[in-house]
């Protein structure tokens, strides 16, 4: 699909590029050289990036309680895996996966793990069927390792969206949930009720990856070659519940000029686009070229070229929670290290690259 994809935080970031380190094996020493950084090294070594905590407690003397940049020169122990699965295992043992929504557990706040919960069938971002959990997943694992190793913390995956901001998060029951669109809070008159309460009430934290969003057609329609907003009047538009309605109340597709329809899950617009229900998807590109592809439908949908927006996707806390905001301030600052180290572009490229060969 030739639409650009833009990776988020400027050209600094995607000029971040990693030094070919010295042959890495498990069972081994190591000798940090320039450019690296725990992932490439567990790549190298263990043929998982993910197994990087593996090298960091088996080196916390050398490194330090808190996982800075290893400095060049630096010998590391690279131990030894005790069974082919243990790539598996390590990557997962973080991630629990309920089917209903758990009640508050009676225990210290300020004790208990940092609880995450975030959501599938939003891949390449966020899916437990993906390596990582999704690339925001990853994002948000290393973010928090970045940020301080000795932190506790469970993740959980619970399909309603709209319920992690609705009821999830203002309860208590979790702390933080990802990834969700920043709305244009700066402009509260342009926004939506649902718009109103995410900027009244959360917490947002900083830019994890900028999103191209847009709207998906039908090839035989036409309407990916539309060039003003104005020839979707009229339409029926999906877009689904979860998803910041700011896009398309920013350019008047709102009731009664289109009918908008939200199903709960992306795929589902796609269906209904594929049986005629809907005329168009309203959906971030990444997002809405997967759901095509699992599918089956890549030569039958096409995303129109010129009408989309830029938006980024975050971590959210509820404001009464205290514990939770000042966790987003400690991600912020382990995304800062990530982009210093190149973790962060080469999750993101990795994630990419398998999408692409996936679809």
């Amino acid at each position: 699909m030739a639409i650009a994809r833009t990776i988020l935080l400027g050209t600094s970031a995607l000029m971040l590029t990693s030094v070919a380190s010295l042959a890495q094996e498990a069972c081994t020493t190591y000798t940090v050289v320039a450019g690296d950084n725990l992932r490439y090294i567990a790549r190298e070594a263990y043929g998982d990036a993910d197994l990087y905590r593996l090298i960091y407690d088996a080196n916390v003397a050398v490194i330090g309680e808190k996982a800075d940049l290893i400095e060049v020169g630096t010998e590391l122990v690279l131990p030894c895996q005790n069974e082919p699965a243990a790539a598996e295992t390590a990557a997962a043992e973080s991630v629990t996966t309920v089917a209903a929504n758990p009640e508050v557990e009676p225990a210290d706040p300020q004790t208990k793990p940092v609880s995450f919960v975030t959501g599938n069938g939003y891949s390449p971002f966020a899916d437990e069927t993906l390596p990582g959990g999704g690339m925001v997943t990853q994002l948000v694992e290393m973010a928090v390792f970045r940020a301080d190793p000795g932190i506790t913390y469970n993740l959980t995956f619970i399909n309603d969206w709209q319920a992690h901001i609705d009821a999830l998060l203002p309860s208590g029951a979790y702390d933080l949930s990802f990834p969700w669109i920043r709305p244009n809070c700066e402009a509260p008159e342009t926004l939506s009720p649902g718009d109103q309460v995410r900027c009244n009430d959360f917490v947002f934290s900083g830019p994890l990856y900028e999103i191209v969003d847009g709207f998906f057609a039908l090839r035989e329609s036409g309407l990916s070659a539309a060039t003003s907003y104005a020839e979707f009047q009229g339409k029926r538009i999906c877009r689904p519940e979860g998803y910041t309605t700011g896009v398309l109340d920013s350019v008047g597709l709102t009731a009664p000029a289109i009918t908008l329809s939200r199903p709960t899950e992306v795929i589902d617009c796609f269906r209904a686009l594929a049986a005629g229900e809907v005329d168009l998807v309203s959906v971030d590109a990444e997002v809405g070229d997967s759901a095509a592809s699992e599918l089956g439908l890549t030569a039958e949908i096409e995303q129109n070229p010129h009408l989309t927006t830029l938006l980024s996707l975050h971590v959210i806390a509820h404001k009464s929670n205290a514990r939770a905001v000042d966790m987003i301030g400690k991600l912020d600052a382990g995304m800062i290290e990530m982009y210093e180290s190149g973790e962060w572009y080469d999750i993101v490229s990795t994630a990419l690259t398998n999408n692409n060969l996936q679809q």
